[in-house]
């Protein structure tokens, strides 16, 4: 069997000043144990590849080093060659993913009673603690309550919301953040400098780029390219390795959207087949690190590009604009959430989302939408006024006054009076029509609209506050009149005129302790003292003889107004 092991095996960190982008957790850690402040549990969370069980491990080899606790232990001491080398019997490591059940934590409750046995301290790492079941958690639960003084647990996952709130509020958080592009890149070219690696330029720039702030992920991808290259990879054996490293064919792939060539876009999701996910995420990052850089300016440090690279994110945020970047953000990922659905159907979906994103006027942002209708009305009002720069219509302006030429003064309107109009002469047989301004002034002019009520903005008001004790009173105040029935007859008395009263509906009218109600409702909203009165009229009031009667449809107010409003005739009700 080969003795080679994998670079990200080869390169872990061993000591905290080598674990990378985590300065944070690593400068909790070190002061712990510099202080003498040191946890019973700790909870490493964060995304795949960032350090979790790599902390853990030197945690624990700083606990145990004979010249410790210290945070820069010594390896070369017994403890610590066991803790590398992976055999010290008082560092337990426990991979939760296959030992879910609750008897391996009661198994490792009733050992962690008792002292260990060569170090000092007795160690548990229990790696995707998450996936541990309810019946593990309430097992392990009791040990965090009351641990013995010699024990300490250290947990690792990447979904801490699984984990149950009572075990989190017995540790201490630890969260690994995702590492940055340079962090990575210089990693990289430090591994490749140890490898005798002579890559060419940008490779490590794209294998960080697939990482997605994994340095695990980053050296596998290393390793990978290392197999099928060898000492001297290109940026073509990269395009080789599939879609995952195509940073610039994903920016290739904007640039045909951008310029609507979609032949050449068909052609580029070609190189892409298998790999749609990935190239999703890769369209995100690109078309969030230019929305970034469109809104925050070029020297904004949350973006980690530097160079040609930010220089082109710069010119493209500033070409497609912050809303249309934004747009097309959001149609990327709902793309991304139908070929979750329809997997079977990834190429199809994404190519008809890019393919949507190159015609200008699907993601056309609102404010030049709003620009164009605009300067659409402005046409539509003067289709002979003068054009804008670009070609598109501009309001028309009156012509500058030369100065000196005096305004002219307006004719003073003719005062009315109080004598009938007289009416103008009909014009001779044949004589031209006057034109459209005049027949304007000769049409009778329909009388003005009588302004509403101020009573009529108080009805919804009413009704709401009736409703909450006397809801019966309010339906039949609802279902008999409305806010154009009510009228203030005289000064403080308001009559509403209610028709088509059944028998149990007019008593409860009728009723003055009702109508006293109804008055000191309407008085608190209008605010001054009103008296209410309700004129009604029961369904039986009216006198109808022999077959008129009985061929006469009861009178609905509803019922009518729809029958009017589609031109219908009421057959029965």
């Amino acid at each position: 069997m080969s003795s080679y092991l994998v670079l990200a095996r080869k390169y872990r960190p061993r000591t905290f000043p080598e674990v990378i982008g985590q300065d944070v957790v690593t400068g909790v850690l070190e002061g712990a144990l510099r202080e003498g402040r040191l946890g019973h549990a700790y909870l490493f969370c964060g995304p795949r590849g960032t350090g979790k069980t790599t902390l853990a491990r030197i945690f624990a080899k700083c606990l145990n080093c004979e010249k410790g606790p210290t945070a820069s232990p010594c390896g070369t001491c017994e403890r610590c060659l066991g803790a590398e080398a992976s055999s010290e019997v008082d560092v337990i490591e426990l991979d939760a993913a296959s030992h879910t059940g609750i008897d391996t934590i009661r198994e490792l409750r009733d050992e962690a009673i008792y002292a260990p046995m060569r170090a000092r301290t007795k160690v548990y790492i229990i790696d995707e603690v998450h996936m541990l079941s309810k019946g593990a958690f309430n097992a392990l639960l009791k040990i965090l309550e009351e641990p013995p003084a010699h024990v300490c647990f250290l947990f690792a996952t990447t979904e801490p919301h699984k984990v149950l709130d009572t075990i989190l509020s017995r540790c201490q958080i630890l969260r690994l953040s995702p590492l940055s592009l340079e962090c990575i890149v210089a990693r990289l070219d430090e591994v490749f400098a140890s490898e005798g690696v002579s890559a060419e330029a940008g490779v490590t720039t794209e294998l960080a780029y697939a990482a997605r702030g994994g340095m695990r992920d980053a050296l596998s991808q290393a390793d990978k390219l290392l197999a099928l290259a060898g000492d001297e990879p290109t940026l073509a054996d990269l395009r080789r390795l599939g879609g995952e490293g195509g940073a610039r064919e994903a920016q290739e792939l904007l640039d045909h959207v951008e310029n609507a060539d979609r032949a050449a876009l068909l052609r580029g999701l070609a190189a892409f087949h298998g790999d749609e996910n990935e190239l999703v995420d890769r369209l995100l990052e690109v078309l969030r690190i230019a929305t970034v850089l469109a809104h925050c300016g070029a020297e904004t440090p949350l973006v980690s590009l530097a160079g040609e690279e930010r220089q082109s994110a710069l010119a493209r945020g500033e070409r497609l604009g912050p809303e249309r970047l934004e747009l097309w953000m959001s149609e990327l990922v709902r793309a991304r959430e139908r070929m979750r659905v329809l997997p079977s159907q990834e190429r199809t979906l994404l190519e008809l989302c890019l393919l949507d994103l190159s015609r200008s006027e699907t993601t056309m942002p609102l404010s030049e939408l709003v620009e164009r209708l605009r300067a659409l009305e402005s046409f539509a009002a003067h289709p002979d006024g003068p054009r804008s720069d670009d070609g598109g219509f501009a309001p028309a302006r009156p012509a500058p006054t030369p100065p000196g030429t005096p305004t002219p003064a307006r004719p003073r309107p003719k005062p009315r009076t109080a004598e009938a109009p007289a009416v103008s002469p009909l014009p001779p047989a044949g004589a031209p029509a006057p034109p459209a301004e005049d027949r304007a002034e000769i049409l009778p002019q329909p009388p003005p609209t009588p302004a509403p009520s101020p009573l009529a903005s108080l009805w919804e008001p009413f009704l709401s506050e009736l409703s909450r004790k006397h809801g019966a009173l309010a339906n039949v105040l609802r279902s008999r009149g409305g806010a154009a029935s009510w009228r203030e007859v005289e000064s403080g008395v308001v009559h509403m005129e209610l028709e088509d009263l059944q028998p149990d509906e007019d008593k409860l009218t009728g009723d003055r302790s009702n109508q006293r109600t109804c008055a000191r409702v309407l008085s608190r909203l209008a605010g001054r003292a009103l008296d209410f009165r309700l004129v009604s009229e029961a369904a039986g009031s009216r006198k109808t003889s022999g077959k008129a009667a009985a061929a006469a449809p009861k009178k609905d107010a509803f019922t009518h107004r729809v029958s009017d409003l589609f031109g219908g005739t009421i057959e029965d009700l």
